[in-house]
């Protein structure tokens, strides 16, 4: 029966010192939870300092042609090997053109013949002696005569094949002797020389907005351990690629000094001459992010900590970039002592 007494009397005990609040230490822990957490803070300024774009992509002929034929035939020559260079308007290749050549000369005769009888059809009309039906009749069979005999000499034309540029033979397709069709490639080249490569990079849609034709870049090329090669802009996209989402942007080298060939690795920083004015902030005032989108403290009017979700534009070695709408109304942001806050702290200088 007496330790049944001392039992219940512990669970009493036991029973008030849990209901009691006003225990030893508590003001110290109230207090310290309301302690100014210590804090560093920087001014914003607006910068419109230029953010290089960087892209990467392979290096491609700006002027790229497959030579062919205009119409079908037994190739009688062809001058050129892969890999030579070859300058505008040399003659590369050439059909036999005994058929064509017969072509030329049958539209051409029968052009003479209804040109005589046309002639002699008008001095007989001159004299009453033909009708005016005879004259329209022989006008309009020399007419299409004519057209027969300029079908005729054009295809004979172009029974050869003439470099359009100044360039290098990268591929060759037929041989001579053999039978190839109207349109067939024979050659595949590519244009050298000046402005004759470029790098088609992708721009995403928050960038190409800030590009013009001629903004510069700068290309760094594998083949040459980093070195840069100046480009220009030449060709933005006006709309955007269906597989990757962003805008192909093109590119001229100017790799004076330099041996380019197509499928060199490039990586281009592009400067673009429109920045649109935006802050540069610290990574220490990062707190927490998803995607682009993170959260910012700022010391509000009270001296608080007040929280801002904001979307970055650019991540830099050490800074991240906001644009300028995503923080008005805020003049400062806290910097160091931010991971320790939380929404409506209070902040010590």
């Amino acid at each position: 029966m007496k330790i049944l007494f001392i039992l219940q009397f512990l669970l009493i005990l036991l029973a008030f010192t849990a209901c009691k609040t006003d225990y030893p230490g508590q003001e110290v822990t109230t207090a310290l939870a309301d302690a100014p957490v210590p804090v560093e803070v920087v001014s914003l300024a607006l910068s419109t300092e230029i953010i290089p774009i960087e892209a990467g992509g392979t290096i491609g002929a700006k002027e790229e042609a497959k030579l062919s034929f205009k119409i079908g035939g037994i190739i009688d020559q062809v001058s050129a090997r892969e890999g030579q260079y070859v300058r505008r308007g040399t003659v590369v290749a050439r059909l036999k053109t005994t058929e064509i050549d017969a072509q030329v000369m049958k539209a051409r005769q029968a052009k003479d013949k209804l040109q005589r009888d046309l002639e002699r059809v008008k001095k007989l009309y001159a004299e009453e002696a033909a009708t005016l039906e005879q004259v329209e009749g022989l006008t309009t069979a020399l007419e299409i005569a004519s057209s027969d005999l300029e079908i005729a000499g054009f295809n004979q034309t172009y029974a050869k094949i003439t470099a359009p540029v100044s360039g290098r033979i990268v591929k060759r397709f037929a041989e001579r002797g053999e039978l190839i069709g109207p349109g067939s490639p024979v050659f595949l080249m590519i244009g050298e020389g000046s402005g004759s490569y470029v790098l088609r990079v992708g721009v995403a849609d928050r960038d190409v907005l800030t590009l013009v034709m001629g903004d510069r870049a700068e290309v760094r090329l594998d083949a040459y351990e980093g070195a840069i090669v100046p480009a220009t802009i030449t060709q933005i996209a006006a709309a955007a690629d269906p597989r990757t989402g962003t805008f192909e942007v093109e590119l001229t080298l100017d790799g004076k000094g330099k041996i380019l060939k197509s499928g060199f690795i490039g990586r281009a920083s592009i400067f673009p001459s429109r920045q649109p004015a935006h802050y540069r902030l610290p990574l220490d005032a990062l707190v927490e992010g998803k995607g682009r989108n993170v959260r910012i403290f700022y010391p509000d009017a009270e001296g608080r900590a007040a929280a801002r979700t904001v979307r970055f534009s650019h991540l830099l070695d050490d800074e991240f970039v906001v644009p300028e709408r995503e923080l008005t109304g805020v003049r400062e942001v806290i910097t160091k002592g931010a991971a320790y806050l939380t929404e409506g702290a209070s902040i010590k200088r």
